[in-house]
C-alpha cells in the first residue's frame, strides 16, 4: 500500500481558508499538491518531492503564529522515505531530517541530516506527544490518512458539518 502525504502542520488552531483538518487538540494539517504534478521536479525545491516556493511562503507566514512543520512521505510496500522541518517565528529551525525504510543504499541529498524516523522527531519539536503506546505520528492521527486526496476529503466532511 502507498502512503503519500504532504503538508504543513500547525502547532496552533488554524482559521485560514486553504483546505485542512484538524488533527488533535489545535494541530492542523494543511495538505498541498503541486499544481504541476508529482516529479515534477523543475517546479520544487530540492530536496523535497513537492515543497514549492509557494508552499513554503505559507509555511513562513504560519510559523509567526506558532511552530509549524512542514512533512513528505513517499511509501510504497513498506519500503521509502520520509522528509521534514521545523519553522517558527519565520525562520527554518531545523531540517530538512529524511529518513529511509527498507531501501538500501539510498541516495542521500546534500544538505539533509539523516535519522531514523524524521516526521516523529519533527512532531516532537512542534509539542506532540507520543500516546498510548502510538508513536507521534499515530498519535496526533496522521496514520488515519494514506493521501493527501483522503484528507481533502475529510476537509470536505468536516466543512459541510459546520
Amino acid at each position: 500500500m502507498a502512503h503519500n502525504i504532504n503538508g504543513i502542520i500547525t502547532s496552533f488552531k488554524y482559521a485560514g481558508e486553504l483546505p485542512n483538518i484538524i488533527l488533535v487538540g489545535n494541530y492542523h494539517f494543511i495538505p498541498f499538491n503541486n499544481k504541476y504534478g508529482r516529479n515534477y521536479y523543475e517546479k520544487t525545491l530540492d530536496p523535497y518531492e513537492e515543497l514549492t516556493k509557494e508552499t513554503r511562503k505559507v509555511l513562513k507566514e504560519l510559523s509567526f503564529k506558532g511552530r509549524c512543520a512542514y512533512v513528505e512521505t513517499d511509501y510504497f510496500g513498506g519500503s521509502g522515505c520520509q522528509i521534514s522541518e521545523v519553522w517558527e517565528s519565520g525562520k527554518k529551525t531545523i531540517g530538512p531530517l529524511i529518513s529511509y525504510d527498507n531501501i538500501d543504499n539510498p541516495k542521500i541529498p546534500k544538505g539533509v541530516t539523516v535519522v531514523h524516523n524524521s516526521i516523529n522527531d519533527t512532531l516532537k519539536i512542534i509539542g506532540i506527544h507520543k500516546h498510548d503506546g502510538k508513536d507521534e505520528f499515530d498519535s496526533v492521527g496522521l496514520n488515519s490518512y494514506r493521501s493527501n486526496d483522503e484528507i481533502i476529503e475529510e476537509y470536505k466532511k468536516q466543512s459541510n458539518t459546520i
